[in-house]
Parts: structure tokens; C-alpha cells; sequence
């Protein structure tokens, strides 16, 4: 605020001290600061943040590693290993465990084209996999997807969530001695458009599924399990991401983001089929 001048009446603008420049230390007084010793910090203190800084750069190098664009498209599937269609690693099925067992449900898909394959997991997790099952029955009939959905009829799959090792891929075909079991990455559970995204990987699978059986009826026991590791080819996976495409080309519209594998499909698809089956070879698939 202004000051009133006295003797003339007018108001005259208040004088701010002048800032000016630092003081110039002397010889002695610069020598003294720089002899000063540094202040000594315990010994834990200096420990933790060694450990702090290893686990900071431990962590960022993770996450570079673990980014799912940093692969080629072809291998952000794996290829098939130890019975699986995808080799996951380490699989889990939580609604397995002894101590879910009283929240088991065990019941049949709803829609008439897949009447046929059992729904495993919660009362929830059963209601979600059943509205995917009703979303893969209510596409329409293309060869790539009523492959897929006539694989998993007529084989008795039965579907659960799951989770992989390897948490890239988003599912996964167990073979053996009984029905197929199609393990969905237990991510897709949550968010918009669960039903849709799960769907998509059902006709993913079901193209594995058609793949395994022989003459339109299931393989046996002891010509599955010599086939396991030939279940899953270059070929056949070029064919399951057909379908998988072809489902997500008619599940998700506008406003909603299809699953990654979708995109990888489109990716891969972008090439003509030899060059895609090469390059799923280069990834590991025979």
C-alpha cells in the first residue's frame, strides 16, 4: 500500500531494500568451508540406500523386459510346450484349490452351440463365462469360427479362468486323457467388455481344440498324449488367429478396446500366410 507524503499530501511508493550482490567471502573464510567435514551418516542409513537404488534399477529393467511391444508379434503367444497349446509355465486354477471348494460351480453353457462344454470356476466367474459362450454362439457362422465353436462342442470342453507363469498370453489349452481344458488368463475377469474379450479367446482355442481331434472324434488317450507336443503348429496357429480375428471383427465396436491378441492377429494377418507361418516358425512354433 502506499505511503502518505506529509508535507505535500500525495502518496509516494514504498522503497523496497536494495537486494545487491552476495558478500564476497575472504581467503580464510572460503578455506574454513571447504576444510569443513562432511556430516558422517549411519552406516544402515547408507545401506538402505544402496539397497533402495539396486531395486529401483532392478524394477525399471523389469518393465522394459516385460513389455509386451518389445517382443515380435509372433511370439507374444508361446508356442506350445508340455501338453499346453501355449506353453504358460506354472498354471494355477484358483476355484481348484481345496479351500474354494465350497465355492465351486460346475455347470453347462446356456447356448445350444455350446451346450455341450462345462463351465468351471465361482457362481461369477460361471456367469462370465457363460455370457462369453453365449456372445461366441450369437456370431455369425464363418468357417474360421464355426470351426472353433464345433471344436469345443463336440470335444466336452471344459473352461476356466487361470493363472500363467508366463502372464503374456492371454489363454491357453490344456490336452490329456479327458476333455480339453481351456484356461483363460484370469485378467480378463475385470473391465469392460469381459464377455467380449473372452469370447475372442474361446475362438482362439477352439481352433487348437478342432486341431486335436481326429475324424471328428477325440483322439485317444495314448495318441493324445504322443501328439501333445505336435498339437500346436506353425500352421494351426496361423488358423487360430484367424478366428481369433474374425471374432473380434464382430465383438467389439465402437468405443471399446479389442484384447492385445486381436492387434497381434491383425498384425500378423497383415502379411500373406508363408510369411506369416515363417515368422511363427522363427518364434519358436514347428
Amino acid at each position: 500500500m502506499a505511503l502518505a507524503d506529509r508535507s505535500t499530501g500525495r502518496f509516494r511508493r514504498p522503497r523496497l531494500p536494495s537486494l545487491g550482490r552476495p558478500r564476497r567471502l575472504g581467503p580464510e573464510e572460503a578455506a574454513a568451508l571447504k576444510a569443513r567435514p562432511w556430516p558422517r551418516l549411519p552406516w544402515w542409513l547408507w545401506l538402505a540406500a544402496a539397497v533402495s537404488t539396486v531395486v529401483l534399477v532392478a524394477t525399471v529393467v523389469g518393465i522394459f523386459r516385460s513389455v509386451p511391444d518389445q517382443l515380435p508379434v509372433a511370439e507374444r503367444r508361446s508356442p506350445p510346450a508340455q501338453g499346453l497349446s501355449h506353453g504358460v509355465g506354472e498354471v494355477r486354477v484358483p476355484i481348484l484349490l481345496p479351500a474354494n471348494a465350497d465355492r465351486l460351480v460346475r455347470r453347462r453353457a446356456g447356448c445350444p452351440r455350446l451346450d455341450r462344454v462345462t463351465l468351471v470356476g465361482t457362481a461369477g466367474e460361471v456367469a462370465l463365462l457363460d455370457a462369453a459362450a453365449t456372445k461366441l454362439c450369437a456370431l455369425r457362422s464363418t468357417a474360421p469360427i464355426q470351426r472353433a465353436r464345433d471344436g469345443l462342442q463336440q470335444a466336452g470342453a471344459v473352461i476356466a479362468f487361470a493363472e500363467f507363469q508366463l502372464s503374456i498370453n492371454e489363454s491357453t489349452t490344456r490336452f490329456g486323457t479327458g476333455p480339453p481344458e481351456v484356461l483363460v488368463h484370469a485378467k480378463f475377469q475385470q473391465g469392460d467388455a469381459a464377455p467380449e474379450r473372452v469370447a475372442a479367446v474361446l475362438a482362439h482355442e477352439g481352433s487348437h481344440v478342432a486341431d486335436a481331434r481326429v475324424g471328428g472324434q477325440p483322439a485317444a488317450a495314448d495318441e493324445l498324449r504322443a501328439r501333445q507336443a505336435e498339437l500346436v503348429t506353425a500352421a494351426s496357429e496361423l488358423e487360430a488367429r484367424k478366428a481369433e480375428l474374425e471374432a473380434c471383427g464382430r465383438l467389439f465396436g465402437a468405443g471399446v478396446q479389442p484384447n492385445r491378441g486381436c492387434a497381434d492377429a491383425a498384425a500378423l494377418l497383415a502379411e500373406d500366410d508363408a510369411a506369416a507361418i515363417g515368422r511363427l516358425k522363427e518364434a519358436g512354433y514347428r
